[in-house]
């Protein structure tokens, strides 16, 4: 049979040689962030704008180059293999070690991306705690009694002051108030990552993902419940979010 002529064995090994290579070029571009990555983490003060850039340029430069030059070499070496007589199902099947080093790299970046995002939320996170002081007294406007506050709201709460009855409007610290987006969420991608991982190839996950992604917020940005639980009723119910 044509398949098992020795040009077509040749391009089959050499195929698989190349998707070989460009395995060991992806970990060898994320091996080589890790110490300056390490470095960009210890250096953050309250926010994760830093490591977003670099995430997403670190994805053009795995998932989204390495994909492109797969795909380059695909065309070529199905050329090469029809024109010495491989059948259509054997490049069929060779083809489709592309698609399965593609999705790899894909899930593997993902896998990547969320670690870093959670690394960096936990600092940011020790970081914010270090500069707030929650034993700091805050007083009413009026007569000076102490205010019964949580310097870890997020939204602007207005306080009644039990010794005089005037209403005091406490405005969170900047810092806190980016914990939403900075530290909560990220974490709550980390709980909620192995649903989601789950999602890409079984849509009925994805409700699981919601609960437990909107779970987690709710239990840490309590100002905010009724907000994130319409939102996840919403995911939930919407069948274009299941798409």
């Amino acid at each position: 049979m044509a398949d098992s002529n020795q040009a077509v064995q040749d391009l089959v090994t050499r195929w698989n040689g190349f998707l070989k290579k460009i395995e060991a070029r992806y970990y060898e571009v994320l091996q080589q962030t890790e110490a300056p990555l390490d470095n960009v983490i210890a250096n953050l003060q309250f926010d994760n704008i830093i490591i977003h850039n670099i995430s997403n340029g670190l994805k053009n430069q795995t998932v989204t180059q390495l994909s492109e030059k797969v795909d380059g070499a695909a065309g070529k070496f199905e050329g090469e293999m029809r024109a010495a007589g491989a059948s259509s199902g054997l490049i069929s099947q060779e083809r489709g070690k592309t698609h399965v080093l593609k999705n790899w790299m894909e899930i593997e970046y993902l896998k990547f991306e969320n670690k870093l995002a959670a690394r960096a939320a936990k600092k940011i996170l020790e970081n914010v705690n270090a500069h707030i002081d929650e034993k700091k007294m805050h007083r009413c406007t009026q007569c000076g009694a102490d205010l019964n506050i949580n310097v870890f709201s997020f939204m602007a709460v207005n306080i009644k002051c039990e010794s005089c009855g005037s209403v005091n409007t406490y405005q969170p610290d900047d810092r806190v108030r980016a914990l939403e987006w900075y530290v909560i969420t990220p974490l709550a991608e980390e709980y909620a990552f192995e649903e989601k991982l789950k999602a890409r190839t079984d849509k009925s996950a994805m409700k699981e993902y919601y609960r437990k992604f909107y779970t987690y917020l709710m239990e840490n940005v309590p100002d905010k419940k009724q907000y994130y639980e319409r939102d996840m009723n919403e995911r939930l119910t919407n069948p274009m979010f299941m798409l």
